[in-house]
């Protein structure tokens, strides 16, 4: 190593950028050669121990490469036995499969060494330390690996099982994961970062100003990704909903709901264009989430209706519901004597969710009950205004 950095010191070319590239290089050669001057006399004492205890170690090794092998053979086995093609992908055993499966090779080499260790010489002395060091950091990256394949599970899993159409998660599952990893991965490095005997605490406080500084610049960015998030796990809407927000000013079908955006297709046909937030902000009715529909509405007679008819409207009015299919009715009642008619209302309920189906049934229903009052000599009210004029002014005489 020392001979290969002096080869390259010498080999750079000249110039005072070269030079500053060639001190380089002798620095670094230095600095490799004091490490290998402190490393090399551990490497020699731990040489030194192999060749007196050859024989021991050579059936410590035997050991640990059966137990080696062993623990692959259990790992391939007991994932393939517990994992559930048929279910889902995020179902226990399918996560269990992936979490034995993704045991990395190193983790088991050192879990071998670690369970031959107290039986068979496998560590040479005074390379203890360094063992420790090395089967820390090993099972802290397994660790984060484990954690970091539990969080996604968990998450994005809970996020599938109450998701109610295929597709709402798209856009989210990568972030997600992203997000997780970066977590799990950032303080896996610190813990090794720690167990090396490094200081982490300026780090910590760079990390900690460095967040502070981008969270203050991209504020809006990450309010919209959160927000995206919100509507994934909440689901206050699912794609291909029929919304509508803002008072009503706004409403459509939900075509697409991004990191960012919402995309609504309104009734008119342009795309409405919305951030997550500020939808969020608003009163949002969602007419998905409903199985039937309200309708009510209001009938007016003539005051000179008799009073049998009156009685009869109701059930007329009730006739011409029941006939027209996905209808239940549930009232009818003399409201109110208005300004310039008897007034009747009556609610009853459209089985059917959809726009189109609520305007036709309804359609039916009007229709029906002009018929029944056509058939009954039942006049529709209208607006009118009668005068009541006391007397009327006398006639000139003469012209004048």
């Amino acid at each position: 190593m020392k001979a290969f950095l002096t080869f390259f010191a010498q080999a750079a070319p000249d110039g005072d950028a070269d030079e500053k590239t060639t001190n380089a290089a002798k620095d670094a050669a230095g600095e490799v050669e004091t490490f290998m001057n402190s490393v090399g006399p551990h490497f020699q004492e731990g040489w030194a121990w192999i060749q007196a205890n050859a024989s021991e170690f050579s059936i410590a090794l035997g050991a640990c490469i059966a137990v080696f092998l062993t623990l692959r053979i259990s790992r391939a086995m007991i994932a393939g036995f517990i994992r559930r093609k048929k279910k889902d992908y995020y179902a226990f055993n399918n996560v269990a499969a992936r979490l034995i499966s993704r045991t990395s090779s190193l983790f088991l080499l050192v879990l071998s060494v670690a369970l031959v260790a107290p039986f068979f010489p496998i560590v040479p002395e005074g390379w203890g330390a360094y063992a420790r060091t090395i089967a820390i950091i090993v099972g802290i990256i397994q660790a984060a690996a484990w954690a970091r394949e539990l969080l996604t599970a968990g998450i994005v899993g809970y996020a599938h099982t109450h998701a109610e159409s295929s597709g709402v998660l798209t856009n989210a599952v990568n972030l997600i994961k992203t997000l997780v990893a970066i977590g799990v991965w950032t303080i896996a490095l610190l813990m090794i970062l720690s167990n090396l005997d490094i200081e982490i605490t300026a780090l910590i406080a760079g990390l900690g100003v460095g967040g502070i500084a981008i969270g203050l610049a991209a504020q809006s960015l990450f309010k919209d990704l959160f927000s995206s998030l919100a509507i994934v796990f909440d689901q206050p809407f699912l794609r291909g909903d029929f919304i509508t927000f803002d008072n009503g000013e706004y409403l459509g079908d939900v075509e697409r709901i991004g990191m960012k955006t919402t995309r609504i297709r309104s009734l008119s046909g342009e795309e409405v264009i919305i951030s997550n937030s500020q939808l969020l902000d608003k009163e949002i009715r969602n007419y998905r989430r409903m199985d039937e529909r309200r309708v009510l509405f209001a009938v007016g007679v003539l005051y000179q209706t008799p009073h049998e008819k009156l009685r009869r409207i109701p059930e007329l009015i009730e006739n011409a519901v029941k006939s027209v299919e996905k209808t239940r009715f549930d009232r009818s009642h003399l409201k109110e004597y208005a300004d310039s008619s008897i007034s009747f209302e009556t609610v009853y309920w459209v089985k059917d969710r959809e726009y189109g189906v609520y305007m036709e049934t309804n359609h039916e229903v009007l229709l029906n009950i002009h018929k029944a009052f056509e058939d009954e000599g039942i006049d529709f009210a209208f607006p009118t205004r009668t005068l009541h004029v006391e007397s009327f002014p006398e006639a000139p005489k003469d012209g004048h």
